[in-house]
């Protein structure tokens, strides 16, 4: 155990007369660091907890930098020993009081977890050490940027680029891997028009790439998870549903994306590992692996294997699952929910009892049709039919055994949920709002937080120093459970509670 002086708190100007620096003219807790690791852990009244890790250059030397983490935000990001790390925002403060690094305006997802204060001087940069040389990623062909590509935003594709444009569109090639995923879209996009097909059947393989060039809207997309694996070659990574959310962080062992979610919010996730086994951190990993995690992060495998087809098919299932079950709670109210949920663990394999209450059938077609935009029979292509109703059903028993039926977990939260009350003014319900409009604000109240209504039928959830916005309460009510309610309410169930 490291050994420290134990100064005791004193006023600034005492703290400055030996030797410490000072800053604002509170009272000062003076404390040697010792060489090598060592961490400070602070609490606040309300208890609020700060660390700051001192961290040493090399082994048992004065520290280099410090690690410094909030833990208490309310919201977090998956590390890479499988469980969650907080994220929180930040701001630096530079010449004439501007904020010259924000993390405010942020999407949730992209706020630090770590802010790293460098204990460097400015005449250490002439003497530094050089940083040791990342892995550097193969070349690609022909002298071509690797670059990753969307139509309109949506599925993000790998390819290469020379830089030039058509009609303000970047000018792309693809391999035929990818080619393969493409070709298919755009034969359905021509939409029988003979010219349009016939300019598709047109790109063929050149040097072992298609060229999209001069007459597709191709985009470069803007991508977080090559920021934090700059090893990992751009084109190799298969395409990406554009409405995956990108949680990859640079802890962890291989980019990672968050599929869906399901009531609770837990999220489903995707790690994509290195083309190249020998760069995988683990030998002999597979490439692709979905995990459902639960509401206490426990991470369970839906899919583990080097086969994309394969683990997208797995994904496409377990979203068509998560949607239908939120739209089967939105259906439903939070005691029928609740009764469902319990009822389900002892009813007859096969069956569900969201049928007491409602025609679940219509709730799978409203799901199958926004996912799909057409019914089983309306393309026309029989031979499909069975190949849809094996996804469905296998949507289904997703549904029916993950999330429409009552674990531990989800027995405390639909008896928290049944506790929620609708009211017109949140403010009047003794809501801290955190605003001045002395409009009335109408939401839902729970213990221990609140949901606000806005005009055009979303859900607002404010969580710490956080917002998120839903387009259903249930996503909504899983938020603020999942990142806050859960820690905070007790976790039996109440015996008295009706069902």
């Amino acid at each position: 155990m490291a050994d420290i002086t134990d100064l005791p708190v004193m006023t600034q100007a005492d703290a400055i007369s030996i030797g410490f620096a000072g800053f604002n003219d509170v009272p000062h807790k003076p404390i040697d660091i010792p060489d090598g690791e060592f961490t400070i852990t602070a609490r606040t009244s309300d208890g609020r907890r700060v660390t700051f890790c001192f961290l040493p250059d090399r082994d048992n030397s004065p520290a280099g930098f410090v690690d410094i983490q909030y833990h208490d935000s309310g919201s977090t990001i998956a590390n890479a020993n499988g469980g969650q790390s907080p994220t929180f925002n930040a701001f630096g403060i530079g010449r004439g009081g501007r904020h010259i690094i924000d993390s405010r305006s942020l999407p949730e997802a992209d706020r630090p977890s770590i802010l790293v204060l460098l204990l460097d001087r400015a005449a250490d940069a002439e003497t530094a050490p050089p940083e040791p040389a990342k892995a550097a990623a193969p070349a690609s062909p022909g002298g071509l940027r690797e670059v990753s590509w969307s139509f309109d935003g949506e599925t993000i594709y790998p390819g290469y680029t020379d830089d030039t444009t058509w009609n303000g569109f970047l000018n792309v090639s693809v391999d035929e891997a990818t080619w393969r995923h493409l070709l298919p879209i755009l034969i359905a996009g021509a939409d029988g028009d003979r010219e349009s097909l016939a300019a598709i059947e047109a790109m063929t393989l050149q040097d072992g790439r298609v060229s999209l060039a001069y007459g597709l809207t191709t985009s470069e997309a803007d991508t977080w998870w090559p920021t934090q694996f700059p090893d990992y070659p751009v084109a190799s990574m298969p395409p990406i549903p554009g409405d995956w959310i990108d949680k990859s962080w640079r802890n962890d062992t291989a980019p990672s994306f968050q599929v869906c979610t399901g009531p609770m919010a837990e999220p489903v996730e995707m790690w994509i590992d290195y083309q190249d086994p020998e760069l995988r951190e683990i030998a002999g990993a597979p490439r692709f692996n979905l995990y459902r995690r639960s509401g206490d992060d426990e991470l369970s495998p839906i899919y583990t294997g080097d086969d994309y087809d394969l683990a997208m098919e797995h994904a496409e299932r377990e979203k068509f699952a998560c949607t239908f079950a939120k739209a089967l709670a939105g259906a439903l109210s939070s005691t029928q929910w609740q009764t469902m949920r319990i009822t389900n663990r002892t009813i007859t394999p096969g069956a569900c009892a969201s049928h007491d209450h409602i025609d679940a059938n219509m709730v799978m077609r409203a799901t199958w049709l926004s996912l799909r935009g057409a019914d089983l029979l309306a393309q026309g292509r029989i031979t499909d039919v069975a190949d849809d109703l094996d996804f469905i059903n296998a949507g289904w028993a997703i549904a029916k055994a993950e999330y429409l039926t009552a674990t531990s977990e989800g027995e405390c939260f639909d008896a928290w949920r049944v506790t929620g009350r609708k009211v017109t003014d949140l403010a009047a319900a003794g809501c801290e709002t955190g605003s001045d409009d002395p409009a009335p604000r109408a939401g839902r109240v729970y213990e221990p937080g609140h949901i606000e209504t806005v005009q055009d039928g979303r859900w607002i959830v404010n969580v710490s120093n956080s917002s998120r916005t839903f387009e259903k309460l249930i996503e909504a009510e899983g938020h603020l459970w999942r990142a806050y309610a859960a820690a905070e309410t007790d976790q039996s169930p109440d015996p008295a509670m009706p069902i």
